[in-house]
Order: C-alpha cells, then sequence, then structure tokens
C-alpha cells in the first residue's frame, strides 16, 4: 500500500529531513544576528542565482501570511489598495494582515474564472477607481497567486496582459508564490519568467510549502522596496 499524500495545511506536514540535518549543523558556535551571517549571504547569493539576477535582496520570515503582509506594506501606501483575485489567500485567509502591517490598506476583489484575475474586470475597475480622490483608496499595487486559490496557473501570457493594465496606472506587481515552484513545472519555464521577466517586482518564494521550518522569505527584485524592509 503506497503512503497516503498530504492534502491539508503546509503546517500540518513534516519538515524535510536534509533541512532537519542543516538546521542542526548550523546549532554550533555563534554568529552575528540580523542578516550579516554566512547562511543570511548564501541565501541572498543562492536566490540571486536561481532567479538569474544580479542582486536579490531576500528577507526570512516566520510564515507565508507574515510574507504577504510585510511586503505588501513596503509596496501599497496606507491610503493605497492591493488589487487580488477575491479567491486570493491574501484577502481570504490572512486575517486582514496586509491592512494591519500597512497602517490601513484596502483589498480590492476582482473576478475572472478558475482564481485568476480577467484582464476585461481588472481594467473595469480602474477605470471606475476615483483617481486622486482624498476619498478613495487608490489602487496601488496588483497581486497575484500563482498557483491561484483553485489550484490553477496563470499562463505567462495572461501576466503580462495584467501587468500591462496595473502598469497603466503606475502600480505595483506582487506575487503570492505560496505554490511557485508548481507553477514553474507546470508552465515548463524558468524562476525568472515565472517572475521577474513577467513583470513582478516582489515575491514570497513559498518555502513553507516545500518542507522548510517555519520559515518563507520576501524576494524583493528593487531596491527602494528592500529598504523599506530593512
Amino acid at each position: 500500500m503506497g503512503r497516503e499524500i498530504e492534502l491539508r495545511s503546509d503546517n500540518s506536514a513534516g519538515v524535510a529531513p536534509y533541512v532537519l540535518d542543516a538546521v542542526a549543523g548550523a546549532n554550533d558556535g555563534s554568529a552575528m544576528a540580523y542578516g550579516d551571517d554566512e547562511w543570511t549571504a548564501r541565501l541572498q547569493q543562492r536566490v540571486a542565482e536561481v532567479f538569474e539576477v544580479d542582486e536579490a535582496w531576500v528577507f526570512p520570515v516566520v510564515s507565508g501570511t507574515a510574507a504577504n503582509a510585510l511586503a505588501l506594506s513596503a509596496l501599497c501606501p496606507p491610503w493605497g489598495a492591493v488589487v487580488c483575485h477575491h479567491t486570493a489567500h491574501i484577502t481570504v485567509n490572512e486575517a486582514a494582515g496586509t491592512s494591519l502591517f500597512s497602517g490601513g490598506a484596502a483589498l480590492l476583489g476582482v473576478g475572472g474564472a478558475d482564481g485568476r484575475i480577467a484582464p476585461e474586470r481588472l481594467t473595469d475597475l480602474l477605470d471606475r477607481t476615483g483617481w486622486g480622490d482624498p476619498h478613495r483608496s487608490q489602487p496601488s499595487v496588483l497581486s497575484l497567486t500563482q498557483p491561484t486559490d483553485l489550484g490553477t496557473v496563470y499562463p505567462l501570457d495572461h501576466i503580462a496582459r495584467l501587468v500591462e493594465v496595473a502598469r497603466a496606472r503606475d502600480m505595483r506587481i506582487h506575487m503570492d508564490g505560496a505554490r511557485l515552484a508548481n507553477a514553474v513545472v507546470t508552465l515548463g519555464c524558468t524562476p525568472a519568467e515565472a517572475t521577474w521577466r513577467a513583470g513582478v517586482e516582489v515575491f514570497t518564494p513559498g518555502a513553507t510549502k516545500n518542507g522548510v521550518l517555519s520559515t518563507d522569505a520576501i524576494v524583493s527584485l528593487d531596491a527602494e522596496v528592500a529598504d523599506q524592509l530593512t
């Protein structure tokens, strides 16, 4: 009889044995705190290699929820709004963490089939926005969940269309990459093609979904956003 497949939360599954071995190996002696240690330096280098960039700013955090909320707080001002699909994890499951850490930013849900934002729905929402109206939250960030919370995947050309609509309104692009590795395999693309080459500026790599111990991360490819998070 084969092993059961675990389909509950990532918090229900065990840690990958090699991760535990690495943690035990690092738990020896002392090291500088607050990111000035050799493991953080190696992490920065490895992420830059995987995502094919000269430099990436990586901020380890305790969970994917923390990664999303803190990343979006650095991207969105308190008077701004984060636009996402109405089924997105950040608005349905993360208990207003984004609004808390951003100091009040709104989350605006938009529709589209199979958990994917429809470009025409996004265009319609932005066209109906009272731009410059101090009584209206100003859409500042487009957040994409990849794969979506319904298990579907955004094709790269779909992301490109959404990014084009958002950029026309000077919006930033965030990706909740909780299961980004699955999307990369499904699309048959590289991690770079799935993220910054598609227009994404800040994303979460989904470490907790891949056997890591109580850790996820914010990856910023924008120095200004990295300064906000430092």
